[in-house]
This record gives structure tokens, sequence and C-alpha cells, in this order.
């Protein structure tokens, strides 16, 4: 057997044996979501003017949401990365594989007497003919794909995280407002205290009450200030807005909803969850490197030009030029170790994938209970709670200023009222918590004409 006929024999069994790895086995559950045919739908952002944080006296959700689309600092990294994947594509825009390689040598003549220079020179370049330069460019856009989904996944969360602390300024504020009115109120109880003391109605113990509850009352009004500021700060930090001047939340406590049946949010979810888009473009990816790495083993050969010119004592130079072409032989290294490892991580997406899309059938139910128990422990307290618990402290003060009821009466009334308002406005905050533990599920907002009342928030003595 010739040399040319074993280097052809090599070559076929290389070439057939560039498969030789297992398939990856397909791990997906039977029950993950599949992509819906049109393609997720992207974040919604409304579309409404910007505000200016610094002439602002309070912002609407829907200003802020749009705000920190723009603006959120979490964005402006997931933007960033975007750029990745452009340039991987770039680094594929070049159609050879490797630059031309030139070689020279020059050396004396050995031949009897001589006394002479021989000069060569070759030019070579290695193709790939097997595709996979196109592999490789599918595989770079499938990476820009992959960033994309990821950059519309942190938008979503910038805008859920937005929503929910929007929701909590609102409830911070009906803290606050609470807080004032108790303030008030003790203002008030004081003032009729002594006034009754002046009268010899009362004791100089029950001022010294009076004036102890009133105490506690201001020191309560300086917590729910500060809280009421860190919720705004809060709220500002994820939506990018400057610390200088913290947003005022526009809009009142909107009351609770109860949630759309599990079918109709599973097809939300189906349709927006831009998790499930991230795992698929993360999958597709893996494929699209699965296969170029499988490409990449094929034998990629070289082709060039060699010129030599040879001096001889007697006679005129001679220069010879020869057409070259050497083609690697993969029967030991072929592209083993990346075939294994992309086949490796498409399995791991593939999982991921799977796994995710088991899990959001049961994620969204628990979520959806929750909020429909929230809803109903709101409903429980009744509408107006605020109202009815000045109401209820002007009838306390009423029956104190006539006599019906000491100050000891007065205080006990007056912390059963204010537990009951304060464990009211933590029903509002759980039920909220669970509307963004449900919308973080889902993907995206449950009730698409969700918004809260534009109005001007109530007055409110810091």
């Amino acid at each position: 057997m010739t040399v040319s006929t074993l280097s052809a024999v090599l070559l076929v069994a290389g070439c057939a044996s560039v498969y030789a790895l297992p398939p990856r086995q397909s791990s997906t559950h039977p029950s993950a979501l599949a992509a819906p045919p049109g393609g997720y739908e992207k974040v919604h952002v409304p579309d409404v003017p910007l505000p200016d944080p610094t002439a602002t006296d309070s912002v609407t959700l829907d200003a802020i949401l749009a705000y920190a689309d723009r603006h959120a600092p979490a964005l402006q990294v997931a933007r960033a990365r975007v750029g990745l994947g452009d340039a991987a594509i770039v680094g594929e825009v070049p159609i050879l594989p490797d630059n031309p390689t030139l070689s020279l040598g020059a050396g004396p003549g050995l031949n009897s007497g001589g006394n002479h220079v021989d000069i060569t020179g070759s030019l070579s370049q290695r193709l790939e003919v097997a595709g996979e330069r196109r592999l490789r460019t599918e595989a770079a856009e499938r990476v820009r794909d992959r960033l994309e989904a990821e950059l519309d996944e942190a938008r979503w969360q910038v805008h859920r995280d937005v929503h929910a602390a929007f929701h909590r300024a609102l409830v911070a504020r009906e803290r606050l407002l609470v807080a004032v009115r108790v303030l008030e109120f003790q203002d008030r109880l004081l003032e009729i205290t002594r006034r009754r003391l002046a009268a010899g109605d009362v004791s100089g113990l029950a001022v010294r009450l009076a004036e102890g509850d009133r105490s506690q009352a201001e020191v309560a009004h300086i917590a729910a200030t500060q809280d009421y500021l860190r919720a705004r700060l809060e709220l500002g930090a994820i939506g990018g807005w400057p610390a200088s001047h913290p947003p005022e939340p526009a809009g009142i406590l909107d009351p609770p909803r109860k949630p759309p049946d599990a079918d109709t949010l599973l097809e939300l979810a189906r349709n927006h969850q831009p998790r499930l888009r991230t795992l698929q473009a993360t999958h597709d990816e893996t494929v699209a490197r699965t296969r170029a790495a499988d490409r990449e083993a094929w034998p990629e050969p070289t082709i060039g030009v060699q010129v030599m010119r040879e001096n001889f004592r007697f006679g005129p130079p001679e220069t010879q030029m020869l057409g070259v072409l050497s083609v690697p032989i993969p029967v030991v290294r072929r592209n083993q170790g990346e075939r294994a490892t992309a086949r490796a991580q498409e399995s791991i997406a593939d999982a991921e994938r799977g796994s995710f899309g088991a899990l959001l059938p049961s994620r969204i139910e628990q979520h959806r209970t929750a909020v429909a128990a929230a809803a109903d422990r709101v409903a429980a307290y009744g509408a107006e709670i605020l109202p009815k618990f000045e109401e209820n402290l002007r009838l306390v003060q009423r029956a104190f200023e006539l006599g019906e009821i000491d100050i000891l009466q007065v205080t006990v009334a007056r912390e059963r009222f204010l537990g009951i308002q304060t464990d009211a406005l933590a029903a509002y905050r759980d039920y909220f918590q669970a509307v963004a533990e449900l919308e973080g599920a889902v993907g995206t907002d449950v009730w698409t004409e969700e918004r809260l009342d534009h109005a001007s928030p109530p007055e409110v003595s810091l």
C-alpha cells in the first residue's frame, strides 16, 4: 500500500469518526411549557412622558415605570451586556479562519565548490470547507438572542419591583396618616384632660397619663415618618430616581381584587414570562454551539504556493514553483473536549427549561391562592379604613368629654382601634406582596388595566 493510499484511508476514517460521541439524551419534562407560536411578548412600558425628578411633586405609577425602564441601575448593566452578543458576531465576520502564512528561507549551497545562496519562499492559507464559519455565526447570533432575552427579563424584574415598591410606599403613607391622626387625637385629649382637671372633674393622674400617651404618639409619628421616607427612597433606588428628591407616590390604595383563574394565568405566563424566553434562548444557543463544535472536528485543508530558487556553479540558476495542499488527518484529536462540553451544556439548558416549565403551574397556583386569601383578609376589614378610624377616635373623644369613660378606658379603646387599623394595613401590605409574587411568576401584570388613580396624595404632616 502506497503512502498516498494510506493517507486517503486514514482521512476517510477520521471524517467518519468525527461524530463518535454518544447522542445527547433530552431531559425535557413532559409538562414543560412550550414556546408560543408567535414568540414571547416583550415587557409593556407605559407610553407616558418621563417625569422630571427635580420638578415633580408626586409621580404616578405609569410615570415611574416608564422612568425606571430608562434609568434603573440594574438595566444599565443588562443593556451593556447585550454588546457581548454584537461582539461575538463581529468576531465571525472574517471569511478566512486564519491570516495567510508567509515563509522565507535562504542558505548557502553545499555542492562542491559552491559559493552561492539558495532562496525559498512559500505562502499558505488554512481553509474551512465544511461550513464551520456559518455555524459559528449562527451560534454568535444565538448568544445575542440570549443576552437580549436576559435584558427583557431584567426589564420585567425592574417593572415588578417598582410596582411592588410603589404599593409599599402607599401603605407606608397610610401608616403615617394613621400616626398623624393619633398624634392629633392625643393633643386634643391632653387639652381636654387639662380643662377637666381645672374644672375638678379628673385628678392630676389623668393628665400624667394623657401626657404619656401623647409622648408615645409622637414617637410613633417619628417612626412612621422615617418608614415612609425609607419606602420612598427604596422606590427611587429601584427606579433610578435621585436620592436627593425621593419620589412621592400619587394615588390611593386601590381595593383588592380576586385573581383570574389558573388557566388564564398559565396562558399569560406562556406568552409573557421572560424567564421562559431566556431559557429557550439559552437552549437554542447551546444547540447551535453543539452543531458548531461537531463541525469543527472536520479536517481543514491548507493550500499554498512554494517558490524555490537554486543557484549552480555551472549554468544559470533554476526557479521552481509548486502548489501545496495539506490536509490534517483527524484520527487522534477530533475536538472531543469542546464537543462533549457543548453537549453537556445543552443537556443542562434543556433540563433547566424543562424544570422551570414543569414547576411554573404549581408556583402560579400557589401565588394565586395567596392573592385570593389576602384579598379576603382586606375585604373583611371593610372599605374606608382610615375614615372609620378617625370617626372612632372622635367617638372616644366625645365620650371622654362627657365623662362617660375615664382616661384608662380612652387608652384601651384607642389601642383597640389602632390595632385594627394596623392589622388592616398589614393585610393590604401582604396583599400587594402576594400580587407582586404572582406577577413575578406570570411574567406580566395580572390585570392589564390596573393603574392607580392619578390623584394627588393626601396631605401628610411630616
